[in-house]
């Protein structure tokens, strides 16, 4: 049977399992239709619960206020598109919620144009698009509070679709997409720098591909890259040690063992971080396919032995990562661009062994749908019921009926708030009004000619208003002559709680 024969057939196939498998299997596009429906949902979702803010949300929202070339522990990258966002439709939930979610369908595509690079029918590119809701990092983790981790999986997925590209037919614009992708890549998170790095291996360790490397219009993925990067660069030359102090501090663990014993916890967290990214995806392919998943793991081709040497070569990179700065813990977002390929690597080895993974669609269709409609749950479940199981969000907060009883004393000039997460809800509930972190203040902002009263300073008070009020920094505005009122203390029952559990703040006026 040749192939068109071969292709009516699998479409009569798809017409009688159903309409949606159906409408899936013609390709790319009907499934980026599905995959888009599914995250506008995520936002209607998110829109519906409370406007207090997660503890990412609310690091945005602050930021937002002002473009800088670094911002902290974090690369710019995620920061700058969410601040193009609120520079056009202004600060709001909808506008911190929406750049996450198209990040996170083109991260979807972007995988699905890259398996198209390997195989033309249109099933197989939806197959693998759809395969990604098997990553928890794609479904359910990004449902609940990520920002930069969505930034770096649509960048490594452009970069994954880029090198196939390359590979399977150079050209220039091939190697203008590697350099988009790199350069985003390093600017949203730091890890991704070895997802290139492998990728430049793997390829290396094939003599026809090698050639590629070696191709002058490799220049133009070096001068791209450079482009986009070089701004944060030179920024991060000198705030090295802000720009690497917290990442460090969350992959140390406080009294962390030392020598064997550290590295053995290291390795034994790596291995738990690679099973929770993956487990679910293998687990899913084995019930599936049954005999014939076995029969893959060892069958393959050149496009499998790259996707395995990268993902292998990105591990062995995490490995040296631990023997050489002191980590002591792995999470899984740490393996995102390294294991991303995964679900097209095991559809690949599963075409290897002459199994039509597309004919399995229709067996896909409601695991991809029972994910969609499971990771949507979590997040609204735990706020509407937070005052039955006493497991609070930080969405539960009532930051809107603060910002009722604060706006009827007055409207502040500026507002001082100790620590990111009060911060970005003050910012979110007054919109038009400058908010600084004392915990954490960005040299030159607001502009101290700029400055005027009054100046509002609120705090976390789980003390009730009992003894002193915790410092804050106000050493900035005692220039504008202020007179400070007695402190106050603000007390509101969490939204959906039980009406004892409260949000306690303290707070004075400077007029």
């Amino acid at each position: 049977m040749d192939r068109e024969s071969m292709d009516a057939v699998r479409s009569e196939e798809l017409k009688k399992s159903g309409w949606l498998a159906a409408f899936l299997g013609r390709g790319l596009w009907p499934a980026t239709l599905f995959l888009g429906a599914y995250f506008l949902l995520s936002i209607v979702v998110r829109l519906i619960l409370p406007n207090a803010l997660t503890l990412d949300e609310a690091e945005q929202a602050l930021f937002s206020q002002y473009w800088l070339a670094g911002y902290g522990p974090q690369p710019p990258f995620y920061n700058w598109v969410q601040n193009a966002f609120v520079s056009v439709m202004g600060i709001s939930l909808f506008s911190l919620t929406l750049p996450k979610f198209l990040m996170l369908l083109l991260c979807y595509v972007f995988f699905g144009m890259a398996a198209r690079e390997l195989d033309a029918r249109p099933g197989f590119a939806a197959l693998v698009m759809l395969s990604l809701l098997t990553l928890p990092q794609l479904s359910y983790m990004p449902q609940q509070d990520l920002t930069h981790t969505v930034a770096v999986l649509m960048a490594t997925s452009l970069c994954l679709y880029g090198l196939l590209r390359t590979l399977t037919r150079p050209d220039w614009q091939g190697y203008v997409v590697l350099g988009l992708a790199i350069g985003i890549g390093t600017i949203s998170k730091y890890n991704f720098v070895l997802m290139p790095a492998s990728a430049i291996i793997a390829v290396f360790c094939d003599r026809q591909w090698r050639a590629r490397l070696f191709d002058p219009r490799v220049l133009l993925t070096a001068l791209v890259s450079l482009a986009i990067v070089l701004p944060h660069v030179l920024w991060l030359l000198g705030n090295l040690d802000l720009a690497t102090s917290g990442t460090i501090s969350k992959m140390v663990e406080t009294n962390a063992p030392h020598g064997v014993v550290r590295v053995a916890r290291a390795l034994g967290s790596l291995a738990l971080a690679c099973l929770a990214f993956g487990a679910l995806t293998v687990i899913i392919f084995a019930v599936a396919f049954k005999k014939d998943f076995r029969r893959s793991l060892k069958a393959g081709d050149r496009w499998t032995r790259l996707l395995g040497l990268m993902m292998a070569i990105g591990l062995l990179g995490v490995v040296l990562v631990i023997l050489f700065t002191g980590t002591t813990k792995i999470t899984e977002r740490w393996l995102d661009p390294y294991l991303l390929p995964l679900p097209l690597y095991l559809l690949l080895k599963l075409e290897r062994a002459d199994v039509d993974t597309t004919s399995h669609l229709k067996r896909f269709v409601p695991v991809f749908v029972v994910i969609m409609g499971v990771t949507l749950l979590p997040l609204a479940g735990k706020t509407f019921t937070g005052g039955l199981t006493g497991a609070y969000t930080r969405i539960n907060y009532p930051f809107a009926s603060v910002a009722e009883t604060l706006k009827a004393e007055g409207r502040p000039a500026v507002i001082v708030a100790a620590g990111m997460h009060l911060a970005g809800n003050m910012r979110l509930q007054f919109a038009d009004v400058p908010v600084i972190n004392s915990e954490q203040p960005v040299a030159g902002f607001p502009a101290p000619g700029a400055m005027k009263g009054p100046v509002l300073a609120i705090w976390a008070d789980d003390r009730g208003g009992a003894g002193p009020p915790p410092p804050i920094d106000l050493s900035s505005i005692d220039r504008l002559a202020l007179t400070a009122s007695p402190v106050k203390s603000l007390s509101l029952p969490y939204y959906y709680g039980d009406g004892k559990t409260r949000l306690n703040l303290g707070y004075r006026w400077l007029r």
